[in-house]
Protein backbone atom coordinates (compact mmCIF):
# COMPACT_ATOMS: atom_id res chain seq x y z
CA UNK A 1 0.00 0.00 0.00
CA UNK A 2 1.04 3.38 -0.64
CA UNK A 3 1.90 6.39 1.69
CA UNK A 4 -0.58 9.01 1.49
CA UNK A 5 1.33 11.92 2.41
CA UNK A 6 -1.37 14.97 0.84
CA UNK A 7 -3.40 15.07 4.41
CA UNK A 8 -2.96 18.84 4.96
CA UNK A 9 -6.26 19.28 1.97
CA UNK A 10 -8.63 17.22 4.41
CA UNK A 11 -10.79 18.47 6.70
CA UNK A 12 -11.48 16.95 9.55
CA UNK A 13 -13.85 16.90 12.74
CA UNK A 14 -12.99 16.00 15.81
CA UNK A 15 -15.85 15.41 18.31
CA UNK A 16 -14.25 14.72 21.82
CA UNK A 17 -15.61 16.14 25.14
CA UNK A 18 -12.90 15.70 27.64
CA UNK A 19 -10.37 18.71 26.80
CA UNK A 20 -6.88 16.41 27.28
CA UNK A 21 -8.09 14.08 25.24
CA UNK A 22 -9.12 16.99 23.03
CA UNK A 23 -6.22 18.56 23.52
CA UNK A 24 -4.05 15.34 22.64
CA UNK A 25 -6.02 14.18 19.58
CA UNK A 26 -5.58 17.87 17.87
CA UNK A 27 -1.83 17.57 18.47
CA UNK A 28 -1.65 14.02 17.32
CA UNK A 29 -3.33 14.96 13.81
CA UNK A 30 -1.59 17.66 13.58
CA UNK A 31 1.71 16.01 13.51
CA UNK A 32 0.70 13.62 10.47
CA UNK A 33 -0.05 16.29 8.68
CA UNK A 34 -3.80 17.52 9.11
CA UNK A 35 -3.76 20.91 9.40
CA UNK A 36 -7.68 22.07 8.46
CA UNK A 37 -8.83 20.42 12.04
CA UNK A 38 -12.09 21.39 13.34
CA UNK A 39 -12.20 20.44 17.24
CA UNK A 40 -15.40 20.31 19.31
CA UNK A 41 -16.58 19.49 22.48
CA UNK A 42 -20.40 18.76 21.68
CA UNK A 43 -22.72 16.72 19.14
CA UNK A 44 -24.68 20.09 19.02
CA UNK A 45 -21.02 22.13 18.16
CA UNK A 46 -20.65 19.57 15.49
CA UNK A 47 -23.70 19.40 14.19
CA UNK A 48 -23.31 23.21 13.81
CA UNK A 49 -20.57 22.37 11.88
CA UNK A 50 -22.04 20.24 9.58
CA UNK A 51 -24.03 23.33 7.86
CA UNK A 52 -21.27 24.92 7.01
CA UNK A 53 -18.44 22.70 6.25
CA UNK A 54 -18.01 19.49 3.96
CA UNK A 55 -16.13 17.45 6.51
CA UNK A 56 -13.89 14.62 4.80
CA UNK A 57 -13.13 12.98 8.01
CA UNK A 58 -15.03 12.82 11.02
CA UNK A 59 -13.29 11.32 14.67
CA UNK A 60 -15.77 11.37 16.90
CA UNK A 61 -15.72 9.71 20.56
CA UNK A 62 -17.98 6.87 21.72
CA UNK A 63 -18.54 8.72 25.19
CA UNK A 64 -19.20 11.53 24.49
CA UNK A 65 -20.00 12.47 28.41
CA UNK A 66 -24.12 13.47 27.51
CA UNK A 67 -26.75 11.67 26.55
CA UNK A 68 -26.51 10.91 22.99
CA UNK A 69 -23.04 9.12 21.83
CA UNK A 70 -20.89 9.01 19.08
CA UNK A 71 -22.99 6.00 17.46
CA UNK A 72 -26.14 7.98 18.03
CA UNK A 73 -24.60 10.81 16.11
CA UNK A 74 -23.71 8.90 13.02
CA UNK A 75 -27.20 7.20 13.04
CA UNK A 76 -28.40 10.68 12.56
CA UNK A 77 -26.30 12.14 10.01
CA UNK A 78 -27.05 9.05 7.73
CA UNK A 79 -30.31 8.95 8.76
CA UNK A 80 -30.71 12.89 7.83
CA UNK A 81 -28.77 12.37 4.87
CA UNK A 82 -26.26 15.15 6.52
CA UNK A 83 -23.21 12.56 6.24
CA UNK A 84 -21.14 12.57 2.35
CA UNK A 85 -21.28 9.09 1.21
CA UNK A 86 -16.97 9.73 0.79
CA UNK A 87 -16.54 11.12 4.12
CA UNK A 88 -14.79 8.73 6.38
CA UNK A 89 -16.64 8.46 10.21
CA UNK A 90 -14.25 6.69 12.46
CA UNK A 91 -15.46 5.86 16.49
CA UNK A 92 -12.95 6.13 19.15
CA UNK A 93 -13.98 3.76 21.81
CA UNK A 94 -12.84 2.06 24.88
CA UNK A 95 -12.91 -1.83 24.93
CA UNK A 96 -16.04 -2.09 26.94
CA UNK A 97 -17.89 0.08 24.61
CA UNK A 98 -16.62 -1.63 21.90
CA UNK A 99 -19.17 -4.41 21.74
CA UNK A 100 -22.07 -2.04 21.52
CA UNK A 101 -20.48 -0.49 18.45
CA UNK A 102 -20.12 -3.90 16.59
CA UNK A 103 -23.61 -4.61 16.87
CA UNK A 104 -24.72 -1.35 14.86
CA UNK A 105 -24.97 -3.42 12.27
CA UNK A 106 -26.99 -1.31 9.80
CA UNK A 107 -24.94 2.12 10.70
CA UNK A 108 -21.13 0.91 11.23
CA UNK A 109 -18.54 3.11 10.74
CA UNK A 110 -15.93 3.14 8.65
CA UNK A 111 -13.31 2.32 11.90
CA UNK A 112 -12.89 2.05 15.54
CA UNK A 113 -9.89 2.87 17.17
CA UNK A 114 -9.50 1.28 20.57
CA UNK A 115 -8.34 3.84 23.36
CA UNK A 116 -4.81 4.09 23.41
CA UNK A 117 -3.63 4.31 20.35
CA UNK A 118 -0.82 6.00 18.98
CA UNK A 119 -0.12 8.00 16.53
CA UNK A 120 1.27 5.82 14.20
CA UNK A 121 -1.22 3.46 15.16
CA UNK A 122 -4.10 6.06 13.54
CA UNK A 123 -1.68 6.32 10.68
CA UNK A 124 -1.80 3.08 9.51
CA UNK A 125 -5.76 2.99 9.44
CA UNK A 126 -6.23 6.19 7.84
CA UNK A 127 -4.28 5.27 5.39
CA UNK A 128 -6.38 2.48 4.32
CA UNK A 129 -9.45 4.46 4.65
CA UNK A 130 -7.86 7.14 2.08
CA UNK A 131 -6.92 4.79 -0.26
CA UNK A 132 -10.82 2.95 -0.14
CA UNK A 133 -12.33 6.92 0.22
CA UNK A 134 -10.21 7.90 -3.75
CA UNK A 135 -10.96 4.62 -5.43
CA UNK A 136 -14.78 4.80 -4.48
CA UNK A 137 -14.78 8.70 -4.86
CA UNK A 138 -17.01 8.68 -8.55
CA UNK A 139 -19.56 6.13 -7.42
CA UNK A 140 -19.40 7.94 -4.15
CA UNK A 141 -20.77 11.34 -5.61
CA UNK A 142 -22.67 9.72 -8.00
CA UNK A 143 -24.44 8.65 -5.06
CA UNK A 144 -24.78 11.84 -3.38
CA UNK A 145 -26.67 13.21 -6.45
CA UNK A 146 -28.83 9.90 -6.36
CA UNK A 147 -27.72 9.32 -9.86
CA UNK A 148 -28.19 5.54 -9.83
CA UNK A 149 -26.96 5.10 -13.19
CA UNK A 150 -23.97 6.60 -13.05
CA UNK A 151 -23.37 4.82 -9.85
CA UNK A 152 -23.61 1.53 -11.81
CA UNK A 153 -21.68 3.07 -14.48
CA UNK A 154 -18.70 3.88 -12.26
CA UNK A 155 -18.71 0.73 -10.23
CA UNK A 156 -18.83 -1.43 -13.40
CA UNK A 157 -15.29 0.30 -14.17
CA UNK A 158 -13.96 -0.70 -10.65
CA UNK A 159 -15.41 -4.01 -10.53
CA UNK A 160 -13.95 -4.87 -14.11
CA UNK A 161 -10.16 -4.58 -12.00
CA UNK A 162 -11.37 -7.39 -9.74
CA UNK A 163 -9.72 -5.34 -7.28
CA UNK A 164 -9.85 -5.85 -3.13
CA UNK A 165 -12.82 -3.90 -3.14
CA UNK A 166 -14.58 -5.63 -5.13
CA UNK A 167 -17.44 -7.30 -2.96
CA UNK A 168 -17.47 -3.63 -1.24
CA UNK A 169 -18.50 -2.37 -4.85
CA UNK A 170 -20.90 -5.06 -5.16
CA UNK A 171 -22.90 -4.45 -2.51
CA UNK A 172 -23.16 -0.59 -3.64
CA UNK A 173 -24.01 -1.86 -6.92
CA UNK A 174 -26.57 -4.07 -6.34
CA UNK A 175 -28.21 -1.69 -3.81
CA UNK A 176 -28.44 0.78 -7.16
CA UNK A 177 -29.71 -1.57 -9.05
CA UNK A 178 -32.61 -2.13 -7.01
CA UNK A 179 -33.30 1.71 -7.12
CA UNK A 180 -33.30 1.28 -10.71
CA UNK A 181 -36.21 -1.42 -10.70
CA UNK A 182 -33.55 -3.89 -12.52
CA UNK A 183 -34.79 -6.06 -9.95
CA UNK A 184 -33.64 -9.90 -11.66
CA UNK A 185 -30.09 -7.88 -12.21
CA UNK A 186 -30.10 -6.99 -8.42
CA UNK A 187 -31.03 -10.94 -8.11
CA UNK A 188 -27.82 -12.22 -10.33
CA UNK A 189 -25.14 -10.02 -8.47
CA UNK A 190 -26.35 -10.66 -5.34
CA UNK A 191 -26.76 -14.70 -5.71
CA UNK A 192 -22.76 -14.28 -6.94
CA UNK A 193 -21.98 -12.30 -4.15
CA UNK A 194 -23.28 -15.14 -1.97
CA UNK A 195 -21.21 -17.68 -4.38
CA UNK A 196 -17.77 -16.16 -3.19
CA UNK A 197 -19.31 -16.08 0.65
CA UNK A 198 -22.53 -15.97 2.69
CA UNK A 199 -22.76 -12.59 3.76
CA UNK A 200 -25.66 -11.15 5.26
CA UNK A 201 -26.25 -8.12 3.81
CA UNK A 202 -26.53 -10.12 0.43
CA UNK A 203 -28.97 -12.72 2.08
CA UNK A 204 -30.76 -9.80 3.36
CA UNK A 205 -30.13 -7.62 -0.17
CA UNK A 206 -31.53 -11.28 -2.14
CA UNK A 207 -34.86 -11.43 0.58
CA UNK A 208 -35.57 -7.50 -0.42
CA UNK A 209 -35.73 -8.42 -4.27
CA UNK A 210 -37.54 -11.52 -4.15
CA UNK A 211 -40.56 -9.59 -2.29
CA UNK A 212 -40.42 -6.38 -4.22
CA UNK A 213 -41.07 -9.36 -7.59
CA UNK A 214 -43.13 -10.56 -5.48
CA UNK A 215 -42.31 -13.87 -4.35
CA UNK A 216 -42.88 -13.96 -1.31
CA UNK A 217 -42.48 -17.74 0.26
CA UNK A 218 -38.97 -17.18 -1.55
CA UNK A 219 -38.04 -13.52 0.08
CA UNK A 220 -39.59 -15.35 3.96
CA UNK A 221 -37.74 -17.89 3.42
CA UNK A 222 -34.11 -16.31 2.94
CA UNK A 223 -35.33 -14.11 5.40
CA UNK A 224 -36.13 -16.40 8.26
CA UNK A 225 -32.88 -18.57 7.31
CA UNK A 226 -30.59 -14.63 7.98
CA UNK A 227 -32.17 -14.38 11.14
CA UNK A 228 -31.42 -18.18 12.68
CA UNK A 229 -27.74 -17.87 11.50
CA UNK A 230 -27.07 -14.52 11.54
CA UNK A 231 -29.19 -13.13 14.94
CA UNK A 232 -26.80 -10.49 15.11
CA UNK A 233 -27.45 -8.84 11.99
CA UNK A 234 -30.42 -6.79 13.07
CA UNK A 235 -31.14 -5.28 10.06
CA UNK A 236 -32.66 -8.85 8.89
CA UNK A 237 -35.21 -8.74 11.92
CA UNK A 238 -35.64 -5.41 10.87
CA UNK A 239 -36.55 -6.19 7.16
CA UNK A 240 -38.87 -9.00 8.56
CA UNK A 241 -40.88 -6.74 10.87
CA UNK A 242 -41.84 -5.25 7.98
CA UNK A 243 -42.88 -7.82 5.90
CA UNK A 244 -45.21 -8.73 8.90
CA UNK A 245 -46.67 -5.62 8.59
CA UNK A 246 -46.97 -5.94 4.89
CA UNK A 247 -48.78 -9.15 5.76
CA UNK A 248 -51.25 -7.01 8.27
CA UNK A 249 -49.55 -8.60 11.65
CA UNK A 250 -48.32 -5.45 13.90
CA UNK A 251 -48.34 -7.73 16.79
CA UNK A 252 -46.08 -10.19 15.07
CA UNK A 253 -44.32 -6.82 13.59
CA UNK A 254 -43.96 -5.59 17.14
CA UNK A 255 -42.48 -8.41 19.17
CA UNK A 256 -39.65 -9.34 16.31
CA UNK A 257 -38.88 -5.56 16.37
CA UNK A 258 -38.92 -5.82 19.69
CA UNK A 259 -35.88 -8.79 19.59
CA UNK A 260 -33.85 -6.35 17.35
CA UNK A 261 -34.23 -3.34 20.05
CA UNK A 262 -33.37 -5.65 23.01
CA UNK A 263 -29.70 -7.05 21.03
CA UNK A 264 -29.43 -3.19 20.02
CA UNK A 265 -30.89 -0.59 22.33
CA UNK A 266 -29.10 2.53 21.66
CA UNK A 267 -30.71 2.75 18.18
CA UNK A 268 -33.22 5.78 18.73
CA UNK A 269 -34.91 5.03 15.14
CA UNK A 270 -35.42 1.71 15.87
CA UNK A 271 -37.03 2.42 19.13
CA UNK A 272 -39.44 4.98 17.88
CA UNK A 273 -40.51 2.18 15.34
CA UNK A 274 -41.70 0.18 18.58
CA UNK A 275 -42.96 2.69 20.35
CA UNK A 276 -45.30 3.88 17.18
CA UNK A 277 -46.21 -0.49 16.84
CA UNK A 278 -46.72 -0.40 20.81
CA UNK A 279 -49.66 2.31 19.95
CA UNK A 280 -50.88 0.22 16.66
CA UNK A 281 -51.07 -2.91 19.01
CA UNK A 282 -53.00 -1.16 21.66
CA UNK A 283 -49.96 -1.48 24.17
CA UNK A 284 -50.26 2.59 25.20
CA UNK A 285 -48.73 1.39 28.50
CA UNK A 286 -45.30 0.54 26.81
CA UNK A 287 -45.14 3.20 24.22
CA UNK A 288 -45.46 6.11 27.29
CA UNK A 289 -42.71 4.02 28.66
CA UNK A 290 -40.10 4.03 26.00
CA UNK A 291 -40.44 6.91 24.38
CA UNK A 292 -40.36 8.84 28.23
CA UNK A 293 -36.88 6.77 27.95
CA UNK A 294 -35.88 8.20 24.98
CA UNK A 295 -36.80 11.74 26.36
CA UNK A 296 -35.23 11.55 29.68
CA UNK A 297 -32.18 10.50 27.96
CA UNK A 298 -31.35 12.76 25.24
CA UNK A 299 -33.29 15.83 26.74
CA UNK A 300 -30.70 18.16 25.49
CA UNK A 301 -29.41 16.53 22.54
CA UNK A 302 -29.88 18.12 19.21
CA UNK A 303 -30.95 14.74 17.58
CA UNK A 304 -34.09 15.09 19.86
CA UNK A 305 -37.53 15.26 17.69
CA UNK A 306 -40.74 16.70 18.03
CA UNK A 307 -42.54 13.97 17.07
CA UNK A 308 -40.26 11.96 20.37
CA UNK A 309 -42.96 14.69 22.14
CA UNK A 310 -45.66 14.02 20.39
CA UNK A 311 -45.60 9.80 20.47
CA UNK A 312 -45.28 10.14 24.51
CA UNK A 313 -48.21 12.94 24.51
CA UNK A 314 -50.61 9.88 22.40
CA UNK A 315 -49.79 7.18 24.82
CA UNK A 316 -50.41 9.39 27.61
CA UNK A 317 -53.71 10.84 26.16
CA UNK A 318 -54.99 6.72 25.22
CA UNK A 319 -54.48 6.21 28.74
CA UNK A 320 -56.86 9.27 30.23
CA UNK A 321 -53.46 11.10 31.06
CA UNK A 322 -54.54 14.13 29.16
CA UNK A 323 -53.19 16.89 31.36
CA UNK A 324 -49.53 15.16 31.39
CA UNK A 325 -49.93 14.96 27.53
CA UNK A 326 -50.97 18.56 27.22
CA UNK A 327 -47.96 19.67 29.87
CA UNK A 328 -45.75 17.31 27.97
CA UNK A 329 -46.13 19.13 24.75
CA UNK A 330 -46.14 22.72 26.08
CA UNK A 331 -42.65 21.71 27.28
CA UNK A 332 -42.10 20.69 23.47
CA UNK A 333 -42.95 23.84 21.95
CA UNK A 334 -40.15 26.10 23.84
CA UNK A 335 -37.81 23.82 22.60
CA UNK A 336 -38.90 23.55 19.16
CA UNK A 337 -39.36 26.24 16.62
CA UNK A 338 -39.36 24.93 12.99
CA UNK A 339 -42.62 24.89 10.79
CA UNK A 340 -42.87 21.01 10.44
CA UNK A 341 -42.22 20.84 14.32
CA UNK A 342 -44.99 23.37 15.45
CA UNK A 343 -47.19 21.36 12.96
CA UNK A 344 -46.43 18.09 14.82
CA UNK A 345 -46.87 19.55 18.01
CA UNK A 346 -50.50 21.89 17.42
CA UNK A 347 -51.88 18.49 15.73
CA UNK A 348 -51.20 16.57 19.31
CA UNK A 349 -52.13 19.01 21.39
CA UNK A 350 -55.63 18.83 19.21
CA UNK A 351 -55.82 14.98 20.12
CA UNK A 352 -55.05 15.85 23.78
CA UNK A 353 -57.69 18.31 24.19
CA UNK A 354 -60.40 16.92 22.42
CA UNK A 355 -59.17 13.73 25.21
CA UNK A 356 -59.45 16.10 27.72
CA UNK A 357 -62.96 17.41 26.32
CA UNK A 358 -62.05 20.70 25.36
CA UNK A 359 -63.41 21.36 21.96
CA UNK A 360 -62.71 24.49 21.44
CA UNK A 361 -58.89 24.50 22.13
CA UNK A 362 -58.85 21.42 19.76
CA UNK A 363 -60.59 23.06 16.96
CA UNK A 364 -58.40 26.08 17.29
CA UNK A 365 -54.71 23.50 17.61
CA UNK A 366 -55.87 21.56 13.97
CA UNK A 367 -56.93 24.48 12.12
CA UNK A 368 -53.29 25.73 12.85
CA UNK A 369 -51.83 22.82 11.85
CA UNK A 370 -53.68 22.64 8.78
CA UNK A 371 -52.82 26.58 8.29
CA UNK A 372 -50.38 25.90 5.58
CA UNK A 373 -49.51 23.68 2.39
CA UNK A 374 -50.27 20.59 3.20
CA UNK A 375 -49.14 18.93 0.00
CA UNK A 376 -45.19 19.73 0.95
CA UNK A 377 -44.92 18.10 4.69
CA UNK A 378 -42.59 15.42 5.14
CA UNK A 379 -44.84 11.82 5.35
CA UNK A 380 -43.74 11.69 9.33
CA UNK A 381 -45.41 15.18 9.90
CA UNK A 382 -48.51 14.52 7.32
CA UNK A 383 -48.96 11.41 9.48
CA UNK A 384 -49.21 13.22 12.95
CA UNK A 385 -51.57 15.79 11.04
CA UNK A 386 -53.59 12.27 9.64
CA UNK A 387 -54.00 11.45 13.31
CA UNK A 388 -55.51 14.59 14.44
CA UNK A 389 -58.06 15.22 12.07
CA UNK A 390 -59.14 11.13 12.39
CA UNK A 391 -59.02 11.92 16.09
CA UNK A 392 -61.24 15.23 15.33
CA UNK A 393 -63.68 13.03 13.12
CA UNK A 394 -62.02 14.56 9.53
CA UNK A 395 -62.20 11.31 7.68
CA UNK A 396 -61.97 12.72 4.54
CA UNK A 397 -59.26 15.05 5.28
CA UNK A 398 -57.20 12.40 7.01
CA UNK A 399 -57.62 9.84 4.17
CA UNK A 400 -56.69 13.06 2.29
CA UNK A 401 -53.47 13.49 3.94
CA UNK A 402 -52.63 9.41 4.07
CA UNK A 403 -53.14 9.49 0.40
CA UNK A 404 -50.56 12.12 -0.24
CA UNK A 405 -48.11 10.35 1.34
CA UNK A 406 -48.56 6.77 -0.70
CA UNK A 407 -49.19 8.61 -3.86
CA UNK A 408 -45.86 10.17 -3.19
CA UNK A 409 -43.85 7.38 -2.11
CA UNK A 410 -46.07 5.06 -4.28
CA UNK A 411 -43.04 2.01 -3.65
CA UNK A 412 -42.24 3.13 -0.05
CA UNK A 413 -42.76 -0.26 1.87
CA UNK A 414 -41.85 1.76 5.22
CA UNK A 415 -44.55 4.54 4.28
CA UNK A 416 -46.98 1.80 3.46
CA UNK A 417 -46.16 0.43 7.12
CA UNK A 418 -46.55 3.83 8.64
CA UNK A 419 -49.93 4.55 7.45
CA UNK A 420 -51.25 1.57 8.72
CA UNK A 421 -50.19 2.02 12.06
CA UNK A 422 -52.06 5.66 11.63
CA UNK A 423 -55.20 3.83 10.76
CA UNK A 424 -54.61 1.11 13.48
CA UNK A 425 -54.05 4.04 16.07
CA UNK A 426 -57.60 5.63 14.85
CA UNK A 427 -59.55 2.08 15.28
CA UNK A 428 -59.62 1.49 11.64
CA UNK A 429 -58.94 -2.60 10.53
CA UNK A 430 -55.92 -3.99 8.46
CA UNK A 431 -58.27 -3.95 5.96
CA UNK A 432 -59.28 -0.95 5.75
CA UNK A 433 -55.69 0.69 5.76
CA UNK A 434 -54.72 -2.33 3.18
CA UNK A 435 -58.03 -0.81 0.55
CA UNK A 436 -57.13 2.68 1.27
CA UNK A 437 -53.35 1.39 0.21
CA UNK A 438 -54.88 -0.28 -2.70
CA UNK A 439 -56.72 2.54 -3.77
CA UNK A 440 -54.37 5.30 -3.70
CA UNK A 441 -51.91 2.92 -6.19
CA UNK A 442 -54.54 2.76 -8.81
CA UNK A 443 -55.72 6.36 -8.63
CA UNK A 444 -52.21 7.63 -10.25
CA UNK A 445 -52.64 4.26 -12.10
CA UNK A 446 -55.55 5.53 -13.84
CA UNK A 447 -54.34 9.66 -14.02
CA UNK A 448 -51.38 8.31 -15.64
CA UNK A 449 -53.27 6.39 -18.04
CA UNK A 450 -56.05 8.36 -18.95
CA UNK A 451 -53.10 11.27 -19.21
CA UNK A 452 -51.56 8.95 -21.76
CA UNK A 453 -54.35 8.43 -23.43
CA UNK A 454 -55.63 11.58 -23.84
CA UNK A 455 -52.54 12.81 -25.55
CA UNK A 456 -52.19 10.08 -27.90
CA UNK A 457 -56.01 10.61 -29.31
CA UNK A 458 -54.18 14.63 -29.87
CA UNK A 459 -56.32 15.51 -26.41
CA UNK A 460 -53.01 17.86 -25.20
CA UNK A 461 -55.51 20.61 -23.27
CA UNK A 462 -57.31 17.74 -21.69
CA UNK A 463 -53.77 15.49 -20.97
CA UNK A 464 -52.17 18.43 -19.74
CA UNK A 465 -55.19 19.70 -17.05
CA UNK A 466 -55.15 16.08 -15.71
CA UNK A 467 -51.42 14.98 -15.32
CA UNK A 468 -50.63 18.91 -14.63
CA UNK A 469 -53.33 18.50 -11.11
CA UNK A 470 -51.38 15.96 -10.12
CA UNK A 471 -48.18 16.44 -10.41
CA UNK A 472 -49.10 20.20 -8.37
CA UNK A 473 -50.75 18.05 -6.24
CA UNK A 474 -48.06 15.43 -5.66
CA UNK A 475 -44.69 17.05 -6.22
CA UNK A 476 -42.70 14.26 -5.29
CA UNK A 477 -44.41 11.75 -7.32
CA UNK A 478 -41.92 11.01 -9.79
CA UNK A 479 -43.72 8.46 -12.48
CA UNK A 480 -46.38 11.85 -12.51
CA UNK A 481 -44.07 14.14 -13.04
CA UNK A 482 -42.20 12.50 -15.77
CA UNK A 483 -45.31 12.36 -17.81
CA UNK A 484 -46.53 15.56 -17.30
CA UNK A 485 -43.09 17.21 -18.68
CA UNK A 486 -43.30 14.27 -21.75
CA UNK A 487 -47.18 15.14 -22.04
CA UNK A 488 -45.87 18.86 -22.34
CA UNK A 489 -42.94 18.24 -24.63
CA UNK A 490 -45.09 15.97 -26.74
CA UNK A 491 -47.76 19.26 -27.06
CA UNK A 492 -44.87 21.70 -27.88
CA UNK A 493 -43.26 19.43 -30.42
CA UNK A 494 -47.10 20.07 -32.07
CA UNK A 495 -47.50 23.75 -31.07
CA UNK A 496 -44.53 25.59 -30.15
CA UNK A 497 -46.52 26.97 -27.10
CA UNK A 498 -43.89 28.76 -24.74
CA UNK A 499 -45.96 28.88 -21.91
CA UNK A 500 -45.68 25.26 -21.92
CA UNK A 501 -42.34 24.67 -22.36
CA UNK A 502 -41.37 26.64 -19.25
CA UNK A 503 -43.91 24.52 -17.23
CA UNK A 504 -42.47 21.43 -19.45
CA UNK A 505 -38.37 22.46 -18.16
CA UNK A 506 -39.81 22.95 -14.37
CA UNK A 507 -41.09 19.47 -14.53
CA UNK A 508 -37.89 18.17 -16.28
CA UNK A 509 -35.71 20.03 -13.63
CA UNK A 510 -37.93 18.29 -10.98
CA UNK A 511 -37.31 14.76 -12.04
CA UNK A 512 -33.62 15.74 -12.34
CA UNK A 513 -33.53 16.85 -8.96
CA UNK A 514 -34.67 13.13 -7.90
CA UNK A 515 -33.37 11.04 -10.29
CA UNK A 516 -30.76 12.38 -12.81
CA UNK A 517 -31.10 8.12 -14.15
CA UNK A 518 -34.59 8.77 -14.58
CA UNK A 519 -35.88 6.73 -18.44
CA UNK A 520 -38.26 9.38 -18.98
CA UNK A 521 -36.02 11.90 -19.45
CA UNK A 522 -34.45 10.42 -22.90
CA UNK A 523 -37.72 10.60 -24.18
CA UNK A 524 -38.17 14.00 -22.81
CA UNK A 525 -35.64 15.14 -24.47
CA UNK A 526 -36.31 13.90 -27.64
CA UNK A 527 -39.48 15.76 -28.22
CA UNK A 528 -38.09 18.78 -26.87
CA UNK A 529 -35.55 18.58 -29.70
CA UNK A 530 -38.36 17.65 -32.09
CA UNK A 531 -40.18 20.74 -31.09
CA UNK A 532 -36.78 23.05 -31.13
CA UNK A 533 -36.29 21.88 -34.46
CA UNK A 534 -39.60 22.12 -35.48
CA UNK A 535 -39.55 26.22 -34.23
Amino acid sequence: MATITNLSSKKVLIVEDMPEVRNQLQMSMSSLGLEKLVVVATIKEAMEKFESIRFDVVLSDYNLGESTNGQQFLEYLRTHDLLPRNCIFIIITAENSYESVLTAAECMPDDYLLKPFTAGQFLARFERLLERQKVLEPIDQAHDKKNWHKVIAECDTILALKNKYYVDICKIKAAALLRMERIDDAIQLYKEVLQLRDLPWAQLGLARAQAKLGNKQASDEISSKLMQTNPQFIAGFDFASEVMMQDNKPQQALEILKQAAAAFPGNLNRTRQVTALAMANGDHATAEQLMAEIIKKHRHSPVREAADFALLSRAMTEQGKTKEALSTLKAASSQFSDANSLIVLAASSSIAHLKDGNTQAAEAALTEALAGDTRLLPPSVAATLAEACFAAGREEAANDLLKQILQNNPDDLRLQNKVKMVCAMAGKDMDESSSLIQESAKEIIKINNDGVRKAQAGEYKEAIALIVAAADRLPNNLNILSNAALILAVSIANSASKDELQLCLQYRQKVMNKNPSHPKLAQIDVMLKKAKSAA
